[in-house]
């Protein structure tokens, strides 16, 4: 697989990355049907910061920007560890959910897209 395939994979799975953290918003809502909490959940910050990273590092990937590259990494690591830390709190004999996992899945997989030497060269502007 060229670079160029792979920082463009890297930039969908930071998409669905994305849509995946949207969705959680939405799901919550469709559950509850509560206003309140819909509102709540959009007037937290992280939420907001967390996505126009999101937009940030796609479209950076996906014009291959140095900046994206770093970016992209450093928020896949700080998002794997809070992940891990929060299994570690809970214990861990205890599973985490679905939309975790999966979550978590797609950080791996953006990690294996993006570490490779060639994919680091091929985001060059």
């Amino acid at each position: 697989m060229s670079a160029h395939t792979q920082i463009r994979l890297a930039s969908l799975t930071t998409a669905a990355y994305g849509a995946l953290l949207a969705s959680g918003i939405v799901y919550h809502f469709q559950r509850t049907g509560s206003f309140r909490a819909l509102g709540r959940a959009l007037a937290e910050p992280t939420i907001w910061i967390a996505l126009a990273l999101v937009v940030a590092v796609t479209f950076g990937l996906w014009k291959r920007y140095a900046w994206a590259w770093w970016l992209g990494v450093a928020a896949a690591c700080f998002q794997l560890f809070r992940i891990f830390e929060a299994w570690y709190d809970r214990g861990l004999a205890r599973v985490p959910g679905v939309p975790t996992l999966i979550a978590l899945a797609l950080l791996v997989i953006l990690l294996v897209l993006l570490l490779p030497r060639r994919s680091r060269l091929g985001c060059n502007r």
